[in-house]
């Protein structure tokens, strides 16, 4: 491998969301002995290659206000036909500063405050409050738990997508936080569900790049036209390239219609505006770095069957759940001698690893803990050695 993913960058008073934010987020008395392994961005460095573009544009010495240029269209277009076979046409791709915000403009652009907005718990948690917080109603249809995988409920949606207040939907694939990555077949089943109903999709597809063989990551935009003409679809460079803090996502709408609606309401939300090195940043990575993205899951791939290994020999009453994608553990914890209600404060007070708790994914997640593997295997070895000791010891 060209790139040392067992290098740990020290992360520490860097005003880190992962690593300075323990005591404010999980109010431990302190974060010295704490293993943060919640929020997904990645303990790796970013690659040199993207490094060398910023300390170009940085160099330079003034840093003004900036446009979004052609070259970011497509160059996001680009890597969505080498990188996922799908034709993205320059003019469908806008800018966003992040995928979040994304998705809160395409609400507000796209239906109207009380219209209800299907998620699907457990689901990544900013989808609750990005509906509630634009005046939206979360309409629910939960993914239904098999033996350690999950599977969409198709005659619960059809069902609520044919309600007449319902009017958009939030699809998550790779879903975060169950690790699915769902198929051609369930892509097209749910585009011609939400079609028939005439119900929007918005897809985050932030985690597309992070997928473990033998599945695939199909996008929505390489979809029949009709239905991939009813969606929205939302990718960023920084999970795979642990580029978070620039806050450059692209939004790609092939309908022009529905692209002037999310241009109007981005215009309105002053969302336009790129910072002056987010679009380097996001370019540098998506024509320079395939080869870090293709070292990337190879190295989280051993952390995944490292972790795999662990927890089926170790810990037999705990239940990993199959990780076709992303680089977050689903891990149950209902069959362990742990009080359910307890299981907080026990992962961060006995235990000392901070990981997202399963309810805040929804009360289908509840018992469940969200383990981040995007670390060197150093920390999970650590991390295992601590849980072990708690459970066991």
């Amino acid at each position: 491998m060209r790139t040392n993913f067992d290098h740990l960058p020290s992360r520490k008073k860097t005003n880190c969301t992962k690593w300075d934010d323990l005591q404010k987020r999980f109010g431990c008395l302190s974060d010295a002995d704490v293993l943060p392994m919640w929020v997904a961005d990645m303990d790796f460095p970013t690659p040199p290659e993207i490094v060398e573009e910023l300390t170009k544009r940085i160099s330079h010495g003034v840093y003004g206000y900036t446009m979004v240029s052609d070259s970011f269209s497509t160059t996001v277009s680009q890597w969505m036909k080498t990188r996922h076979h799908a034709d993205v046409d320059p003019s469908w791709v806008k800018f966003s500063p992040g995928v979040v915000p994304g998705i809160a403009n395409a609400i507000q652009a796209l239906s109207h405050e009380g219209d209800g907005v299907i998620i699907q718990p457990p689901v990544y948690y900013p989808f609750f409050s990005v509906v509630e917080d634009n005046q939206r109603k979360l309409v629910f249809n939960p993914l239904i738990e098999t033996d350690r995988s999950y599977r969409i409920d198709f005659d619960d949606l059809r069902i609520k997508a044919s309600r007449p207040d319902v009017k958009l939907m939030i699809l998550c694939n790779p879903h975060n936080p169950v690790g699915r990555v769902f198929t051609r077949e369930e892509l097209l089943e749910i585009g011609a569900i939400c079609l028939a109903n005439d119900v929007k999709l918005i897809v985050d597809e932030i985690h597309a790049d992070i997928v473990f063989k033998p599945h695939v990551h199909v996008s929505y935009l390489a979809m029949p036209d009709e239905i991939r003409n009813n969606g929205i679809v939302l990718i960023s460079p920084s999970k795979t390239f642990n580029l978070a803090g620039f806050q450059t996502s692209a939004v790609m709408i092939p309908d022009a219609q529905l692209r002037a609606k999310y241009q109007r309401r981005s215009e309105i939300t002053r969302t336009t505006s790129i910072g002056c090195c987010g679009e380097t940043a996001l370019e540098a990575a998506y024509n320079r770095c395939a080869y870090y993205a293709d070292e990337l899951v190879e190295y989280l791939g051993e952390n995944k069957r490292f972790c795999e290994e662990q927890l089926s020999t170790r810990f037999p009453e705990l239940t990993l759940f199959d990780l076709e994608g992303t680089y977050l553990l689903w891990i149950d914890f209902r069959q362990a001698n742990i009080e359910l209600n307890d299981l907080d404060r026990f992962m961060i007070e006995d235990v000392k690893v901070a990981v997202d708790y399963g309810h805040w994914f929804g009360e289908e997640g509840r018992g469940f803990i969200r383990l981040n593997i995007a670390c060197p295997k150093a920390l999970l070895v650590e991390a295992f050695d601590r849980l072990d000791k708690a459970m066991h010891g």
